[in-house]
This record gives structure tokens, C-alpha cells and sequence, in this order.
């Protein structure tokens, strides 16, 4: 099957920690025998002036990245206080884009993309016009927290629910939340969690490692709603019984330099290791040689760091948030309720001491039962396969 994928977000020079699975997704796709090509116009934040190449358009050639094409293209955001005026702008750039990659690549059998915000609402009614199935594939935690939908975005998600053929949550909190507040959707609506290639990154059990010192591992965006602030609480308040454990936080973002201040206030210097952000080989290494995962967040749409330390044997210790009541169950780790550092201290307790009632091999098979990538190109098809019965024309 030829298959476009237009994401809303995508890796970029900018930022290369950006919408990395998306472009998973799109080699796995690509692994199981798909014709896959990424269609991505990314436009940046005006505060990135002087980290963008040229003032104007930045132009790339397709290239084959993992067995997919790419083709992308990026800007700066001219209109930042004019939402609406930045939505046509860049829905115009998209749409010529994508018009380019039929032409060199042939019309697609379906166009994925990833979030309505915008990518969704920007190529809905292009896609409908040209009898071209859509399937929107949901990510945004503004719809587990709706006081972040302006009237804009809401008339932006409703344009491309209008035009989708069907639309993915990736979690069942998700999904409900999606249709609380657009029932409208509730016909066209799937729950299909992301998917992890267990053989890709090194993504295995380490069964060898040594029970001390007792390491918890953290993976996130460095932002609020990860809530790292309680993370290094909790792990302070760990450490009054036991000493040796340390705690290795992967990744960056603009809280960076608020978490090193509480680092140091917490004097947890000579503890925590905060490694900044790393590719996905070196996240899996960490993975191996550490004990638990810890996730934190206020709100996660699914949470696809816990499955990749699951496939890795790890237990892992998540919040109420969302994504995470889909993932973790009483033979994978322990759920905690949002923002409520006793309960994560408790959790974090419990896992030092209960570590060894875990079994890695069973937590990785949990990942390949029910999280795996051919589980997801399956569930992709079957949902074309739907929308082709539903849709005679389209046969």
C-alpha cells in the first residue's frame, strides 16, 4: 500500500527530539512492505531567528531516511500573533508540498496525519477533493486538558474530523476525552495505541545487572506538565533510607535550567545524573542499565517511553495521567495519581523493595502482545480495509 504520512511536528536541525515517532512509525510502516512517504512543512518559532539557515523558506530534497522518503520543507512563523493567518499560510505550503510528492510518487492509497492541529485541518478538504482517504491519528494533550482549546483550534480539529475517514486515540482516556467534547467523532473513532519495534535500538533485556545501586531512570521533555520537580522530590525524600540510589533524567527542553536549581537545592548533585537529550540507541543502553522507569506527567496522551522500557524488561512506575492507565498494569509497575509527591515516594519505595517480584521477560512479552509494530500495521490496514468497504468509490 502507498501511504503518505503528514505530521504536525517532525524532527528537525532545530529540534532533532521533535516528533521522533513519527518517523518510527513511518519505517515500521515501511518495515512490513509499505510504499511510505513523510510529507512535513514545519514552521519555528520566531525565537529561533538565528538558528534558521536563511530568513526564507528552507528547502530539503526528498531523502530516504530508513527505507522513507521524505520530503520537507521549513520556515519561521511570520504571523505569530495571528494564529489564523499562519494556519493559511502554512496550509498552502503543505498542500503545494504535497501535490509536489504526488507527482514525483504517485497518488497515495491513504494519507495518515498525525494530530488535526494543523496537519489534519490543513489538508482535509484537499484530500476529500481528491477522493483520497484520510485517517487522522490524534496525539495533542490538549484534549486531556481542554482549557488549552481556543475557538481556533477547536473550529481547526472540527474542519479536519469533518473531512477524516476515521480518527485514532492513542489511549482510551483519549479517545473518551476526544468525544466528550466532539461527539460528532464518536462514528468515525479508534483506539490504537503507538507501536515499539522491540528488535530496533537494542530495545532488549539487560538480565544481568546488579540490584545495587538501585537505579531509576526518567525519560521525558523537560517541561511542566512532565512534572520533574515532584520527581526530585520523591527521589530526595528515597534517598533518607537509601543512599546509594541514583536517578538518570534523558532529555532537554526549557525547564532545564529550573530542574539543575532544584538539583542543587535538593543537593542531589552526586545522585542524579541529567544527560540532556540522546538518541534512541543511547536511551535504550540507559534502559539496560537501569532498574525502574519513572513517569511523573500531569498529562500523557499514551506514554510510549513506558513500552520501550518495557520491552526492555524494565518495571515501570507511571501516573493516572491518561496514555499510562492503558500501558501499566499490577504485573508492569505501579499507577500513582497525578501530582501527589507521598504517593510517588510510596511507589518508588515499593519498587526497591518488590523489584525482584518483576519478571523482565514477562513485562517484554506484555510490549509484543499487545504494543508491537506488526500489531500496528495490522491494525492500519484493517481500518483501510473499512474505509474501502464503506467507501465503494475508493475500491
Amino acid at each position: 500500500m502507498r501511504i503518505f504520512i503528514v505530521p504536525s511536528w517532525y524532527p528537525s536541525t532545530i529540534s532533532p527530539e521533535n516528533g521522533t515517532f513519527f518517523r518510527e512509525q513511518a519505517q515500521i510502516l515501511a518495515k512490513y512492505g509499505d510504499n511510505v512517504t513523510v510529507i512535513v512543512d514545519l514552521v519555528h518559532s520566531f525565537k529561533n531567528l538565528f538558528r534558521v539557515r536563511r530568513l526564507n523558506t528552507v528547502k530539503f530534497e526528498p531523502k530516504n531516511i530508513g527505507g522513507v522518503i521524505e520530503y520537507r520543507q521549513e520556515t519561521l512563523n511570520w504571523f505569530p500573533k495571528r494564529p489564523k493567518k499562519t494556519y493559511l499560510y502554512q496550509r498552502r505550503r503543505l498542500i503545494k508540498l504535497l501535490e509536489r510528492a504526488i507527482a514525483e510518487r504517485g497518488q497515495p492509497d491513504l494519507v495518515i496525519a498525525h494530530s488535526s492541529l494543523f496537519a489534519g485541518a490543513e489538508i482535509g478538504r484537499w484530500l476529500k477533493d481528491n477522493n483520497i482517504p484520510m485517517i487522522v491519528t490524534e496525539h495533542l494533550m490538549h484534549f486531556l486538558k481542554p482549557e488549552m482549546l481556543t475557538e481556533f483550534y477547536k473550529d481547526c480539529i472540527r474542519e479536519a474530523y469533518r473531512h477524516a475517514d476515521r480518527i485514532v486515540a492513542t489511549s482510551s482516556r483519549l479517545r473518551d476525552a476526544i468525544v466528550a467534547q466532539f461527539p460528532e467523532a464518536a462514528p468515525k473513532i479508534a483506539v490504537i495505541p503507538n507501536p515499539v519495534d522491540v528488535s530496533a535500538f537494542n530495545f532488549t533485556p539487560d538480565t544481568k545487572k546488579a540490584l545495587k545501586p538501585f537505579v531509576f531512570l526518567c525519560v521525558a521533555l523537560l517541561r511542566p506538565e512532565k512534572r520533574l520537580d515532584l520527581l526530585l522530590q520523591a527521589f530526595a525524600t528515597v534517598r533518607q533510607n537509601n543512599p546509594d540510589a541514583r536517578l538518570v533524567l534523558v532529555g532537554d527542553g526549557p525547564l532545564r535550567q529550573d530542574i539543575e536549581h532544584i538539583i542543587s537545592n535538593l543537593n542531589l548533585q552526586s545522585s542524579v545524573t541529567l544527560t540532556g537529550y540522546l538518541p534512541q540507541t543511547e536511551i535504550a543502553s540507559w534502559m539496560q542499565k537501569c532498574h525502574t522507569l519513572v513517569l511523573p506527567s500531569e498529562v500523557e496522551t499514551f506514554g510510549l517511553v513506558l513500552i520501550e522500557a518495557m520491552a526492555c524488561g524494565l518495571p515501570v512506575i507511571a501516573t493516572r495521567c491518561g496514555g499510562p492507565e492503558d500501558i501499566v498494569t499490577p504485573k508492569t509497575g505501579f499507577l500513582v495519581p497525578i501530582n501527589d509527591v507521598t504517593a510517588l515516594t510510596a511507589a518508588m519505595l515499593k519498587m526497591i523493595a518488590e523489584y525482584r517480584q518483576f519478571d523482565p521477560q514477562s513485562i517484554r512479552q506484555t510490549v509484543i502482545e499487545k504494543f508491537s509494530d506488526y500489531r500496528y500495521c495490522q491494525a492500519i490496514h484493517n481500518l483501510y480495509t473499512e474505509i474501502i468497504k464503506n467507501q465503494p468509490e475508493l475500491k
